[in-house]
């Protein structure tokens, strides 16, 4: 294979708009001291449109492509005309998100929180004169009151959201256990920081309005170590002290954190830019359907509605404000606005993404599996914040950390080598085929090699299953509930296990015991399962996660299928990695036939007369794409992945997956020489005296 040197830099293309940001209104009952709706004459006087224009724009967003829109202000619900507007997002097939301060929601519960996926009320205290002091108006009893009648209808799309400031960090115990009593889920959000004096909440009452950095000829002056250094004696944003008195929630019932928030407040540099997706992925439209830019919250520009959004997203001056200044003017330098900022970690395979995955999973569980079972289920909080406080001194300490991708449309830095593709966090080479493979996806959530693919598997499809079998009487409630309230312990354990095996840095990790506890959970919901069809999918689910993690083949009998399942192929290729070669007819026999072929050949076969694929028509794009896998280069690589990401639909991307990793498999002795490392590893590991 011929190693040639690429000069590559980033490349611009047309941001894949796939969330709006709608601001509604600009108009707002509220005067909350954190927010500069009310205060900046920007703001004033916009006209809002119609139900007949807001519905136009609407399908113009999802002809762009806009599968989510989050319905903001301002307040919502002053506009004439919401509730016909959410009703219709939500008729295109569109996910809907709104968020209320709740003062005025009473006559529209019942047509709007039917149309929505998350309903967001602002909650930050439960005393009436600190509410008038936030947020500059009496009116905690009406926010209350809608927050019980919602809850009431039995609607289970409740979020309250409650920022955190030195003004009510007493209060978060009283906020959950309002959150408990009422079974609502409750957000515990940091102060987001963009503008000098955003960090704080201000004197509702004060007229001046430094709501940017002094101005200078019309622009913000730079982000100086002198500016930087009034604002922090001015203000005292979300610190590490609150910070770390929100970490005790991490496994309270109806309480949500966001890891990877933390993570990034945590490791922002202020002199970088900041990778910012405001109207690259998401978005911002204005009360008058405008574009509004560089955002929100930076508001000095705009594109009017005066044409398709097809068309002012190619405008020029929008393309301009999309390359040059979004995420580089000098506000943006230390800008943590969550709602733009937080769908870019989905697009770099790093360690925020792994906390975003940590953080994703811990919600779900929650609140699809455990919070319906509080308080007959109360997990081990000190057990469970010593296992987390493990991983996380593994992904901040050992875990390397990733350079960042040479390109904005990768996911990840890559080098090709002489066995294929190396990359900063996975052990050993990877192929072309899994490179094209990961980023066939939009985003980093189908990466191959990630823990998180498993337990997507366990909450979308595992305990939903044994949910379904407890309720039509075959399964125990009881054992239901046991297997739902080892969830936190097993997701955590399963991270430990498998970075320990396939990430680099994973020799640091002691897996025998998280090993043991995803064992443990294995046999004892197999053990549970009836003879009933429905029990299928959840024996594939376990089988894959045993063989993932190269348990005894002799104990996974029990789980073994001759149907054919979707992570069949991901599976083999798991074990062709990692399992020993006396293991591997023994896991084959675990398979359906066709699939385990790959582990047959590559046992019977010495590697010497073996590696070649067996005759059989292949895809001519997948001919196309890994024709140059012999003598791969740097900038080969770099072209086929910009080639994939910029030219295939995503319609042929989904048919791509499964094709790649079945070319991938048809040369099975490569798989198995990529994974050496994995194996050496497993093997010091068992010779080690502390297993």
């Amino acid at each position: 294979m011929t190693v040639t040197s690429t000069a590559l830099t980033p490349t611009t293309r047309p941001g894949l708009l796939q969330s709006a940001r709608f601001y509604i209104t600009f108009r707002c009952n509220s005067l909350c001291g954190y927010c500069n709706v009310w205060q900046d004459d920007k703001f004033k006087g916009y006209e809002e449109l119609t139900l007949k224009k807001a519905c136009q724009i609407l399908d113009e967003m999802y002809a762009l492509g806009v599968r989510y829109v989050d319905f903001t202000g301002g307040e919502p619900v002053l506009h004439p005309h919401i509730d016909g507007i959410v009703q219709y997002a939500k008729s295109l097939g569109m996910t809907v998100e709104i968020t209320s301060n709740g003062i005025r929601f009473a006559k529209h519960i019942d047509a709007i929180v039917p149309y929505v996926d998350t309903m967001n009320v602002s909650l930050d205290t439960l005393r009436p004169d600190r509410y008038q002091k936030i947020r500059g108006v009496p009116t905690l009893d009406r926010a209350l009151d809608v927050i019980r009648r919602i809850a009431a209808t039995g609607a289970d799309n409740l979020k309250l959201i409650c920022v955190v400031t030195r003004e009510n960090r007493d209060e978060v115990p009283d906020l959950l256990r309002f959150a408990h009593d009422n079974r609502i889920t409750i957000y515990f959000s940091g102060m987001f920081e963009y503008f000098d004096e955003q960090d704080t909440v201000r004197d509702v009452n004060r007229t001046a309005r430094k709501l940017k950095l002094i101005e200078q000829n019309g622009k913000p002056l730079a982000d100086t170590p002198a500016t930087r250094a009034r604002r922090l004696d001015e203000s005292e944003p979300t610190g590490d002290l609150i910070s770390a008195e929100l970490m005790r929630l991490l496994y309270q019932p109806f309480a949500l954190l966001n890891l990877h928030f933390r993570k990034f407040m945590e490791t922002l540099d202020p002199t970088a830019p900041t990778d910012c997706y405001a109207n690259k992925r998401i978005l911002t439209v204005g009360p008058d359907g405008r574009l509004v830019l560089p955002c929100y919250h930076a508001f000095d520009n705009s594109v009017v509605w005066d044409r398709s959004l097809t068309e002012m997203v190619q405008d020029e001056e929008f393309l301009r404000v999309r390359d040059e200044e979004v995420g580089h003017r000098s506000e943006c330098r230390s800008c943590t606005v969550f709602p733009y900022i937080g769908l870019s970690f989905s697009y770099r395979f790093d360690k925020i993404f792994l906390y975003q995955a940590v953080s994703e999973e811990i919600a779900k569980i929650k609140t699809r599996f455990t919070n319906h079972l509080y308080p007959r289920i109360t997990p081990d909080f000190d057990a469970l914040h010593r296992r987390y406080a493990g991983l996380e001194r593994f992904l901040d300490r050992e875990l390397p950390t990733p350079r960042p991708p040479l390109s904005s449309d990768h996911f990840y830095r890559f080098d090709v080598s002489p066995l294929g593709v190396r990359t900063d966090l996975v052990t050993g080479e990877i192929s072309l085929a899994e490179l094209l493979s990961d980023h066939t996806h939009e985003h980093c959530w189908g990466i191959q090699r990630s823990p998180h693919l498993w337990m997507r598997l366990v909450y979308n499809d595992l305990v939903p299953a044994l949910r379904a079998m407890a309720d039509a009487g075959r399964l125990a409630p009881s054992d239901y509930e046991a297997l739902v309230g080892d969830l936190h312990e097993v997701h955590l354990a399963w991270w430990q296990a498998y970075m320990g095996r396939y990430f680099n840095g994973g020799e640091a990790l002691d897996t025998a015991e998280p090993t043991a506890v995803v064992s443990r959970f294995l046999e004892r919901t197999a053990g549970l399962l009836p003879d009933a069809p429905e029990a299928s999918r959840v024996r594939q689910v376990l089988l894959h996660a045993g063989c993932v993690l190269g348990l005894d083949p002799r104990v996974l009998g029990s789980l073994a299928t001759r149907l054919p399942f979707p992570e069949a192929a991901l599976t083999v290729k798991h074990l062709l990695l990692l399992a020993p070669d006396a293991d591997l007819l023994r896991y084959a026999d675990l398979l359906p036939a066709e699939a385990a072929e790959p582990l047959r050949r590559v046992s019977q076969i010495p590697p010497s007369r073996g590696g070649s694929a067996p005759a059989g028509q292949e895809d001519a794009e997948v001919i196309r794409l890994l024709r140059h896998e012999d003598d791969l280069d740097q900038g080969t690589a770099h072209e086929l992945v910009e080639s994939l990401r910029v030219t295939t639909s995503e319609q042929r991307r989904k048919e791509l997956r499964g094709l790649v990793i079945a070319h991938e498999l048809r040369t099975p002795h490569l798989v198995r020489r990529r994974g050496e490392e994995i194996r050496l590893r497993e093997q010091r590991r068992s010779a080690s005296p502390h297993g």
